[in-house]
């Protein structure tokens, strides 16, 4: 069960609280029966409940079918935090697992056993393979900065779905976002492979990898990037909102939603604070056309600004 789908279906019931018409409820029935995954997910979410808080969220969902609609937007939104948060935080089998991770908010820094160092930033999840042939961090996750050290007998790599990096000096930083990595170089060079293609990434470039291959090589400023993650700050310079907003929901505890494709427009070069994502936010909300919608403490979602007739 993957994030995205458990993702997709907090969204659906947010979406059918506001708009509970036909079209609506037959979209959600063609959901339910596009992946096998997707009914499961719903399921998972109610199963996941432990007895003390199953009687609550029933009856919530109960008073919500007899109440008017803001108030059933509130029952659902306090449904939808019981249901989600503890599933979608704790529950991927990718994060459970991992060889180390974070919880929101938190960071860490592990020094390995060959010397080199990994820096986790918040809701980040790695599995390590180091053999006498070679050194493996596989990010499952979130986001990692790396410091490697000099072994002449074994490469260092990091590897996501969308590619693979391999260090050829010292230190970068590797991003999952959505169903695509970003990575970011602040020394020295890597060797990307990433689809059918090869590069090499230098010193204040950042290349972002999708499942068809690498995009377009841009310059960065690397030493104000890793300032910013020194202090828990997150620096962005024209990058999508979505992938912010992405960055944020890991270090806040509850549920982000927002519709990445809805938002394909909107980029933004902008310092947040990362210990404070609600105030970051606000911040977005100020100088973008989006809105911030909260449900519960546990539910926010982030979606354009509605124009008015």
């Amino acid at each position: 069960m993957t994030p995205t789908i458990l993702r997709q279906a907090a969204e659906w019931l947010v979406r059918l609280d506001h708009q509970p018409d036909a079209a609506s409820q037959q979209a959600f029935h063609a959901w339910l029966a596009a992946d096998p995954q997707h009914p499961l997910a719903v399921a998972r979410l109610q199963g996941h409940l432990s007895p003390l808080k199953q009687a609550p969220a029933r009856a919530a969902l109960r008073r919500a079918r007899q109440q008017p609609k803001a108030i059933k937007g509130l029952a659902l939104g306090l449904l939808i935090g019981l249901l989600a948060l503890p599933v979608y935080q704790y529950s991927q089998r990718g994060y459970l697992f991992a060889d180390l991770s974070t919880a929101s908010g938190q960071w860490q820094q592990q020094r390995l056993d060959d010397g080199s160092a990994l820096q986790l930033d918040g809701g980040s999840a790695v599995d390590l393979h180091f053999d006498a042939n070679q050194r493996r961090v596989r990010l499952l996750q979130g986001e990692l900065l790396v410091d490697v050290a000099k072994d002449a007998r074994r490469p260092f790599y990091v590897d996501t779905p969308q590619g693979s990096i391999r260090a050829l000096g010292t230190r970068f930083i590797v991003e999952r976002s959505g169903d695509a990595t970003v990575v970011r170089m602040l020394e020295s060079s890597t060797r990307i492979d990433s689809g059918t293609q090869q590069l090499t990434l230098n010193p204040g470039q950042r290349v972002r990898l999708e499942a068809s291959g690498p995009g377009r090589v841009e310059a960065f400023d690397a030493r104000a990037h890793e300032a910013a993650w020194d202090t828990h700050q997150l620096l962005a310079s024209d990058e999508p909102l979505a992938d912010v907003l992405e960055r944020l929901g890991r270090h806040r505890s509850g549920l982000l939603l927002f519709d990445r494709q809805a938002l394909h427009g909107l980029r933004v070069t902008v310092m947040l604070p990362f210990d404070d994502p609600a105030r970051a936010l606000r911040l977005l909300q100020r100088t973008l056309p989006i809105e911030i919608s909260s449900y519960t403490p546990w539910v926010t979602r982030v979606s354009l600004k509605k124009q008015r007739e």
